[in-house]
């Protein structure tokens, strides 16, 4: 019987500074997604993520106990003799769980997909926007390019199909690419397959095709 074939691991990873923020829990949520989706496909950063989390427990057993009040049991005893409140009532229908996408984003709240440019096509994330994050899922069509673009603040991107190429290099399904607002660069998709690609934006895109700037206010990045 032969071994179904191996999934090739990722390449491209979240820096050391990243992976520690994500498991001490201080990322904003939308690159904390982006992180949780590479690490759907990268064993050797999830190990990174549990050994930074080891540290931190034992970081926390190391701290000196406070003393509580010395009210604290009556008072945690009568928040159990409150009322429950009232229960909301459960939808009739659970929400569609999308099993083509990694664990991270499968029961996330996702907008419908919408043009962006010609090939290309992308839908909201939902995630809190008091972050100032964007968060979109971007489709691609085999072969095309995204404009040509800077930024005003971060980008995180993970690939979670397919591959692109840029001036960073290529990357494919789990690589993940954090750049600054330095950079400039023009993702392109590989000529035999569609790449679907996670990305969390801080700030609008600086656009410098005109085709780009009068559909930017469609897409809201």
């Amino acid at each position: 019987m032969s071994k179904p074939p191996s999934i090739p691991l990722p390449t491209h990873h979240p820096d050391a500074d990243l992976l520690m923020r994500y498991a001490a829990g201080t990322l904003p949520a939308g690159p904390a997604l982006v992180v949780a989706t590479h690490l759907d496909f990268c064993p050797v950063c999830r190990r990174q993520v549990h050994a930074w989390e080891a540290v931190g427990g034992a970081l926390l057993n190391n701290q000196r106990p406070e003393a509580m009040a010395e009210d604290a049991l009556e008072r945690a005893l009568a928040r159990l003799d409150a009322p429950l409140p009232t229960a909301r009532m459960r939808p009739k229908t659970e929400p569609k769980v999308d099993m083509a996408l990694p664990p991270a984003l499968r029961q996330r709240a996702l907008g419908p997909w919408r043009f962006v440019a010609p090939g290309i096509r992308g839908r909201a994330v939902r995630v809190d926007p008091a972050e100032d994050y964007k968060v979109m899922l971007f489709r691609v069509g085999a072969g095309m390019a995204i404009p040509t673009h800077g930024h005003r603040g971060m980008e995180y991107t993970c690939v979670i199909d397919g591959a692109f190429s840029d001036a960073f290099g290529r990357f494919a399904s789990g690589d993940m690419a954090a750049v600054d607002a330095a950079a400039e660069h023009q993702p392109l998709a590989d000529p035999d397959s569609d790449c679907l690609c996670l990305i969390a934006v801080r700030g609008r895109l600086r656009i410098h095709s005109l085709l780009g700037r009068l559909v930017q206010p469609l897409v809201g990045l």
